[in-house]
């Protein structure tokens, strides 16, 4: 392969931004990151946006608005929604996890947006990307996947009536306190179970 600017001499490395190979005379090193001097030129004619980081902190405690105030909009929507989606459906199952999910929520939109913004700051290339390639979905989730969602989902739900309003029936006000054992046993139960499969199971390549 042969540099896009010099045909007659050996690619040293691949640009960064437009992806083209470039040769040794082409290629410039920022912060880590290589660039063409053709993208690198272009790059630092554009306007450089201020971002102000005490406003970036305060709008990232709301998870994706932090994102959303630095022009990264699809990842801020799909944190948004993945945020929202999580703590509805904690809400109906499981709502004593709620006051741990929402802190963590916070403090993981709180550093992905600062990591962000120091890449930013780097003058590095920061796409767009969100936890999800939503183009890509179709072809990746298909029945199969749709049934073990409806299953887990649906177990998660018959779990929450079990240990929830047929203790409380059963055990009255102090019902918490089997609910507690349940949920612990339960989840040493599976806990254990699952290791031991993991390890008993035949590898492949002679691997786990």
């Amino acid at each position: 392969m042969n540099c896009a600017y010099h045909p007659d001499r050996e690619v040293r490395g691949i640009c960064s931004h437009c992806g083209r190979p470039v040769c040794a005379e082409c290629l410039v090193d920022l912060s880590g990151q290589p660039f063409c001097k053709p993208c690198l030129a272009a790059r630092m004619r554009e306007p450089v946006r201020e971002i102000n980081g005490l406003v970036r902190f305060v709008l990232s405690l709301a998870p994706g608005v932090g994102h959303f105030y630095m022009g990264f909009f699809n990842r801020g929507m799909q944190l948004f929604l993945m945020t929202l989606a999580g703590a509805v459906l904690l809400n109906l199952l499981f709502p004593g996890l709620l006051g741990l999910y929402i802190p963590a929520a916070i403090c993981f939109s709180i550093f992905d947006a600062r990591e962000i913004h120091l890449r930013l700051n780097q003058g590095l290339d920061v796409e767009d990307r969100g936890f999800v390639d939503l183009k890509a979905l179709p072809h990746q989730f298909g029945r199969r996947e749709a049934g073990i969602a409806l299953v887990a989902v649906g177990a998660l739900a018959l779990w929450r009536v079990i240990t929830t309003d047929v203790l409380e029936w059963i055990f009255g006000p102090r019902y918490w306190e089997v609910q507690r054992a349940v949920n612990g046993f339960t989840l040493g139960i599976l806990a254990v179970g699952l290791g031991v499969w993991l390890l008993v199971r035949p590898g492949r390549g002679g691997h786990v």
